[in-house]
């Protein structure tokens, strides 16, 4: 592979090998040394690696952006990792009406060439995020109450098979493979472009930013919460909410952080959406970050909130929308964190709520169906607590007290009979497994897939980080 390719394959104790370890959000997967990094300049490359790995029995990882949280996700140790950045298309089809993205795209290359043509795509929140991993996943975007998730705005996808074969899957071929990519992840083949669905948005531009109250907020902000997910994404569907709580151990203080986001400019910046109101009406307002911008900037805010380099951990769960259960899973959170808040150097807790409304759901049925069996769920809240520390020393205290954290909320949960068992593929933890929330008749029909597709188990067995089957 090393003389077929040779100005592909970066081996170690060479710069570009030790640039490339750096190049992955996590230190947990920086961490992680394969005997090489492959960057194909095209589909066919790929083909070419997939049938030298299958041959051969190397096992290997592909990276699309590299923000996962997990040693393993997209890196492999002693093996090959596939890094798609040199595969970084974007083609705006003749009717405007739908974009291919090479899957070596991040969102900020896709949202910075797109906004010349006033177009946008259902995408990441966060810059760097690469377009395989988010999509595949399924992928909450700032324009998901107006369009669904990302998963679910894919018009076809190319993938390289485990026979070497490329192949197209859509609506009208391929059928099953379309379907089980849109939530299945990593388990059927490498997808090496994304012809999404595109939608106006005039040079890019939006509203949106960060209101920033003192302490957790818990209470009011939760009641708002709860009345967006039941009623206020489906009033105002171009509005987008991230509630988060934030312990900032600088100042050891936590701080409440409402990120509301429109499709559209404000006339200035004294005015807000009114589905926001109650939120704009809280008092005690520290912060006020809200501006009319463009998607490809607040991409960028959002970026520099999520650094490269510290050691992460990423856990979900899901409940209905519920502002007490809201504020006591909140005080568990406190609870199993607050023995580490000044002896975990580095530390940085987030409690992110995420509400996944009518408008979000209602997609999910379209052109098929996706994998994720969330198309006929009441109105959903996605919880998503995670962490990022300096040393490995404090991987275990970091862990368990989310793993305690999860117990406790579940069992919470199911007392008062709003759990759900759907975990987030794109914000669960290693020790969390999203496929098994899919529902029985899901999970069978995409073992059926990936038998039809991949017989010999090449995408479990020699590629064995993420969520596999």
């Amino acid at each position: 592979m090393t003389s077929k390719f040779a100005d592909q394959v970066n081996l170690p104790n060479t710069t570009v090998y030790d640039e490339e370890k750096t190049q992955f959000w996590s230190s947990q997967q920086s961490e992680t040394s394969p005997a090489c990094f492959f960057r194909p300049k095209k589909s066919q490359d790929v083909a070419a690696a997939i049938k030298i790995c299958r041959r051969t029995g190397c096992p290997f990882a592909a990276k699309s952006g590299g923000h996962a949280a997990m040693a393993g996700a997209s890196n492999i140790a002693g093996g090959l990792t596939i890094d798609f950045s040199s595969l970084k298309s974007i083609i705006v089809s003749k009717d405007r009406r739908t974009v291919s993205l090479g899957t070596g795209n991040t969102w900020l290359n896709v949202y910075s060439q797109l906004q010349k043509e006033d177009l946008a795509v259902v995408g990441g929140r966060v810059a760097d995020i690469g377009v395989g991993g988010l999509t595949l996943g399924g992928g909450i975007s700032f324009f998901s109450n107006l369009y669904g998730w990302a998963a679910d705005n894919v018009q076809s996808f190319e993938v390289v098979m485990a026979s070497g074969d490329i192949v197209h899957a859509s609506s009208h071929q391929h059928t099953d493979l379309y379907w089980a990519l849109r939530g299945g992840g990593n388990n059927f083949g490498l997808v090496t472009k994304f012809e999404v669905f595109s939608y106006p948005l005039r040079q890019g531009e939006m509203w949106g930013g960060n209101l920033v109250y003192p302490g957790a907020q818990n209470a009011s902000m939760f009641r708002h919460l709860a009345e967006y997910t039941r009623y206020g994404a489906e009033r105002d569907p171009k509005s987008a909410l991230i509630m988060n709580v934030v312990y900032v151990q600088q100042f050891d203080q936590y701080i409440c952080v409402a990120q509301v986001e429109y499709a559209e400019p404000m006339k200035d910046n004294h005015t807000h959406p009114a589905v926001f109101d109650g939120i704009f009406a809280e008092p005690g307002r520290v912060m006020d970050t809200v501006k009319s911008s463009t998607l490809a900037q607040i991409a960028t805010d959002f970026n520099d909130a999520n650094p490269n380099g510290l050691r992460e951990s990423y856990w979900t769960a899901t409940i209905e929308a519920d502002a007490e259960l809201l504020s006591d899973l909140l005080e568990l959170w406190v609870k199993a964190i607050d023995p580490l808040r000044k002896k975990v150097k580095g530390y940085l807790p987030v409690y992110s709520l995420e509400p996944i409304g009518t408008p979000m759901l209602k997609p999910m049925a379209r052109r098929g169906g996706n994998a994720l069996g969330l198309d006929d769920t009441n109105p959903i809240i996605i919880m998503n607590p995670s962490a990022r520390w300096e040393n490995t020393e404090d991987d275990k205290v970091v862990v368990d007290a989310y793993v305690d954290w999860l117990e406790k909320a579940k069992a919470k949960a199911e007392e008062r009979g709003l759990w759900s068992d759907f975990v987030y593929m794109n914000y669960a933890s290693v020790k969390q497994d999203p496929i098994r929330s899919y529902g029985k008749a899901n999970i069978e029909r995409l073992h059926n897939v990936a038998k039809k597709y991949d017989p010999e188990g090449v995408f479990q067995h020699l590629q064995p980080g993420y969520f596999k089957l």
